[in-house]
């Protein structure tokens, strides 16, 4: 009799099944390490360098502040006190806006951000390609200018050396950046012009304690004592009494005598 011949059973395809699994986890476990812990080339970038509004400018700087890229944030003159927040705060990982941008003058805003514990407040104004933060103050929001307009006002006419250099220190208590500059002789320089914005930026306030008249060299030297950050240093005003065009203010010395 003859028989019928029979295929060899089928071995199970358990263990193959399994293998499969088992790399496919493997494979998907690498890949959203990669992209979401490190590299990281899933994770959405924050930004840090749009700055069209206020509200804008105030989460790049808040972002910038997490990255540590800022930079590009500030004004081109700004207070003394943000450089010194620039060096201080490196980067803080949980930096994060506790207050949104708010207008507090006709063409300025400011912003407070949380980091480290410390509450950090920026001033806003309109700049070349955007807003940008002109000052940053550890403790609170800082308080506005009372006009951001840069063009010297027209030279006043005064008498004496200590005519020029009070109407200069009444400028800058008043932070009014126009007279300040306006008193400036025409010969000084650049450096000096920006100095003087930068200390106005700083909420600075100076009382004249001593002034000395020195005819011979036609100079007048108003000796100041200056509170910025409530920290009080000494000041010095240089007059040039012989100059075109009357008395105006030759130096500043906003923390030195």
């Amino acid at each position: 009799m003859t028989y019928g011949q029979y295929a060899p059973p089928r071995k199970p395809k358990t263990w193959l099944w399994i293998m499969l699994t088992l790399v496919f986890v493997l494979i998907a476990g690498g890949v959203a390490f990669t992209g979401f812990v490190t590299p990281g080339f899933f994770k959405t970038e924050p930004d840090t360098t749009s700055r069209a509004t206020p509200e804008q400018l105030s989460q790049s700087f808040v972002n910038g502040v997490v990255e540590n890229r800022v930079s590009q944030l500030w004004c081109d003159i700004r207070s003394k006190r943000s450089y010194s927040f620039e060096q201080t705060m490196g980067v803080s990982a949980g930096a994060q806006l506790s207050t949104p941008a708010h207008q507090r003058a006709e063409q300025e805003y400011s912003a407070a951000f949380t980091a480290a514990g410390v509450t950090v407040g920026i001033a806003m104004i309109p700049g070349e390609g955007g807003w940008c933060v002109r000052d940053a103050k550890v403790g609170g929001e800082p308080e506005p200018l009372p006009g951001i307009d840069t063009k010297p006002a027209p030279r006043p006419a005064v008498k004496t050396g200590e005519e020029a250099g009070t109407r200069f220190v009444d400028a800058i208590n008043a932070r009014d950046i126009p007279a300040a500059l306006s008193v400036l002789c025409g010969e000084v320089p650049a450096t000096t012009r920006d100095g003087v914005q930068q200390i106005i930026h700083d909420e600075a306030r100076y009382t004249v304690e001593k002034t000395d008249v020195l005819t011979t060299a036609e100079q007048t030297i108003l000796h100041l004592s200056g509170l910025v950050d409530g920290v009080r240093n000494p000041g010095r005003v240089e007059t040039e009494d012989g100059a075109e065009g009357g008395p105006c203010v030759a130096s500043f010395s906003p923390d030195s005598d």
